[in-house]
């Protein structure tokens, strides 16, 4: 299959190896795997394996917005493993990875909310900005969505970007982020073809 479709190990290994530093390229490279064997059998909604579209999220993030944060990429890999596994916790993604990387999934599981009614203590880790790292997420989650989005009576696009443009678009519209803008412009883009 192409690569187009999915981002393999080997792949990732190769974008990571020289941007990270190697105990973060084991960190990502173990989410990965956790990745792989968690979504297991689960499928989106055009039949392919839902670990694709997650390992396409990661490589949003590392090739298309420059991300060099190894626990956006992670949460990248795993923003959706708690609707696939109950095999997972806060414990051991802490453990594994560690607090921010459980506190981002949590966020993500959650709403945007989540940030404001639970606010991250850092614990020694460098400081973060929690919202712009649930936008970044969400919204190229989105956007690979709309990219390899398949009509069904279960998934209208249209009405997709309609519900993202409502609820995303006002909250990223006052940011100086440009990892954010760029992707608001390729929901945009993505927009334009659908409505046009």
């Amino acid at each position: 299959m192409s690569n187009i479709y999915f981002l393999s190990k080997e792949e990732l290994t190769n974008i990571i190896k020289d941007r990270f530093h190697p105990i973060d390229c084991n960190r990502i490279l173990s989410a990965y795997d956790m990745a792989d064997q968690s979504y297991g059998d689960k499928k989106t909604l055009s039949g392919a394996p839902y670990f694709f579209h997650t390992t396409r999220v990661a490589r949003i993030l590392l090739t298309e917005i420059d991300v060099n944060d190894s626990d956006l990429i992670i949460a990248s890999l795993l923003h959706d493993i708690y609707k696939t596994t109950n095999d997972l916790n806060d414990e051991i993604l802490s453990y594994n990875f560690n607090s921010y990387v459980a506190y981002l999934i949590n966020v993500l599981k959650e709403d945007f909310e989540y940030i404001k009614k639970n606010p991250f203590r850092s614990e020694g880790l460098p400081v973060k900005i929690p919202e712009d790292d649930y936008l970044i997420i969400w919204l190229a989650e989105h956007l690979d969505n709309l990219r390899f989005s398949v009509f069904s009576p279960e998934f209208n696009p249209i009405n997709y970007i309609l519900n993202i443009s409502a609820y995303l678009f006002p909250l990223s519209e006052n940011t100086n982020n440009p990892k954010i803008k760029y992707l608001i412009n390729e929901l945009k883009k993505e927009k334009n073809k659908l409505l046009s």
